[in-house]
């Protein structure tokens, strides 16, 4: 619980400093929104600009990742949440500096509150009956008998006999 206190503390204080710097006109409402804890808002800004940002520079692209991440973080929707923030990582892994020092101390917190979610999240029953489907020996088709075909089968068949 402490934890979870001083991880939003840090993202809260992450997300002034950058606001305080200015982020483009794409990302500035939906993390406007984000600071104010209006997720659900947020989201819909961000998925409403998305088209026009595949066409923004690499910063502007940048920081809408981390921001567009972090609100999934705080939606819950975890693999949606890692896509945005893995792309964020990417750009300033392929470019360094794309990501002022605020922004990226805003994703690092963002990354922080994923597998922060990621470990308190208990698997899905189709996770876990995934998993273990993936550690059992798969079953020999060699050792599988025919069914067995009695004479009532037979008649009802559709091929003629």
């Amino acid at each position: 619980m402490v934890k979870r206190v001083v991880l939003a503390a840090s993202l809260t204080a992450c997300f002034a400093v950058l606001t305080a710097c200015g982020a483009s006109h794409f990302v500035q409402r939906g993390a406007d929104l984000y600071g104010e804890g209006r997720y659900v808002e947020a989201d819909e800004v961000f998925e409403r600009s998305e088209p026009r940002v595949a066409r923004a520079p690499l910063k502007e692209r940048a920081a809408y990742a981390t921001y567009r991440g972090a609100t999934f973080v705080a939606l819950g929707d975890l693999a949606h949440a890692q896509h945005w923030l893995t792309l964020a990582s990417d750009i300033e892994r392929a470019q360094p500096g794309t990501l002022g020092a605020e922004q990226h101390a805003f994703l690092d917190g963002a990354w922080q509150a994923l597998s922060h979610r990621i470990a308190q999240t208990p698997p899905s029953p189709v996770t876990t009956a995934i998993a273990s489907s993936l550690q059992a020996p798969a079953p020999s088709v060699d050792n599988v008998p025919p069914p067995p075909v009695d004479a009532a089968t037979q008649r009802r068949s559709l091929v003629p006999q």
